[in-house]
């Protein structure tokens, strides 16, 4: 689930502590025309620190005309109440609130700003204390909890961009003490070890990424992102390509405008999202030799047209007579005009003349065009139709017949 997914018609809840990530996230749907709604947690766990979270959150969201929603927590007593770790605590109090506010106002779901180096560090985490597939798997971009609906919009994205797309829009945000601090085996793996493995593999946050959505795909078999996985993968899309062609999959009441005109490219396909459908494409060279050939034959005098010849596309009856030069056959061009049939002034691009008869863009950019080299006009357009100003007339003496092989 990426922010390119979400729909502008559901109301989605933002996890808004302050910190660079949440910051960025809340922002980018902002930005991108998401029904946002912020809900900040303070847990009072840090003093000043919590209460300096808070304003700063509250004067964001009044910046950016977001709504926001604040719940205080006695995190400590609460703990001790019910004999739960103070991090165990905050994690239990705080999506159960999310719970709550979701259902109230009705949102679609609640994203948290969680990115591809919480979900690195996560699978080293439960690596550590040892896990099954499922641990491996980390953390899913779409999952719901106890009738809470779950999305890591973010969970592509590294830290390193968030804090570049922040600085881009010269955002400012807060930092938690407590991220720096060694006491939790998170910060450990964050500050120690994941430095330690980025000197062995400079990628390191990017493998252990893959891995965990490698595992997924396996474990998720049987799901619409799965199957897009074993489709491509074998065909040479990268692992980001396929996570940017599901979230451009057609889906919705509207498919024809899923990502119409999208291309993406392999190194021996391409992929192309045509109104609502998907059409695969194997690469071939380029080679000149490639382009058929015209065949042109004058009719004889008296030659008798019959209605069915008008009708046949794999062939075009010109007047000889309107063609200054050589015909010439070549592939459709940026910008290229003709006046089609029964047009009796004026020009239409041929670009759009294949749009409106929903011609695919692989179709298009094989499309040939016979032009007249005198005056560079398109005389045929291969299959389709003739320019209006060469058709046969009454006047017409003499007919040429154009094909190609």
């Amino acid at each position: 689930m990426t922010i390119k997914e979400l729909s502008p018609d559901r109301l989605y809840l933002v996890a808004l502590s302050g910190g660079a990530d949440s910051v960025a996230l809340a922002l980018m749907m902002k930005e991108r025309g998401l029904n946002v709604h912020a809900l900040h947690c303070n847990f009072h766990l840090r003093g000043k620190e919590s209460d300096r979270d808070e304003n700063f959150v509250r004067h964001f969201c009044d910046d950016n005309n977001i709504p926001l929603e604040v719940c205080h927590f006695d995190t400590r007593n609460l703990a001790k109440k019910h004999g739960m770790s103070i991090e165990m605590e905050a994690r239990e109090l705080r999506y159960t609130w999310f719970a709550e506010q979701a259902q109230t106002l009705k949102a679609e779901a609640i994203c948290v700003a969680h990115h591809k180096d919480d979900q690195a560090e996560t699978l080293l985490l439960n690596l550590i204390r040892g896990t099954g597939l499922r641990g491996l798997a980390a953390m899913h971009p779409d999952r719901t909890i106890n009738g809470l609906r779950i999305l890591r919009p973010l969970l592509d994205i590294t830290k390193q961009e968030i804090l570049d797309y922040l600085a881009s829009r010269h955002q400012e945000y807060v930092t938690d003490s407590t991220n720096l601090e060694r006491d939790a085996l998170r910060n450990r793996i964050r500050l120690d070890v994941m430095p330690m493995l980025r000197e062995l593999n400079p990628n390191i946050t990017d493998c252990l990424a893959r891995t965990a959505y490698n595992v997924r795909m396996e474990l998720d078999a049987d799901s619409e992102e799965a199957s897009y996985h074993k489709w491509l993968a074998p065909l040479g899309f990268s692992r980001q390509q396929i996570l940017d062609i599901y979230a451009h999959r057609p889906h919705g009441s509207d498919e024809t405008k899923s990502a119409t005109g999208q291309i993406w490219h392999s190194s021996t396909h391409s992929l192309l999202m045509d109104r609502g459908k998907w059409i695969l494409q194997e690469k071939t060279e380029d080679n000149a030799e490639s382009i058929p050939e015209l065949v042109i034959t004058r009719l004889p005098s008296g030659t008798v047209i019959r209605k069915e010849d008008f009708t046949d596309r794999q062939q075009a009856l010109v007047d000889a007579d309107s063609i200054s030069g050589t015909l010439e056959l070549r592939y459709v061009q940026t910008g290229d005009r003709f006046r089609p049939f029964g047009f009796v002034s004026g020009s239409k691009l041929v670009s759009d003349y294949l749009t409106d008869r929903k011609v695919s863009l692989f179709d298009k950019q094989k499309q040939l065009v016979a032009i007249d080299s005198a005056t560079q006009r398109i005389v045929w357009l291969v299959g389709r139709e003739i320019d209006n100003r060469y058709r046969i007339t009454q006047s017409t003496k003499n007919i040429l017949r154009i094909t190609c092989r």
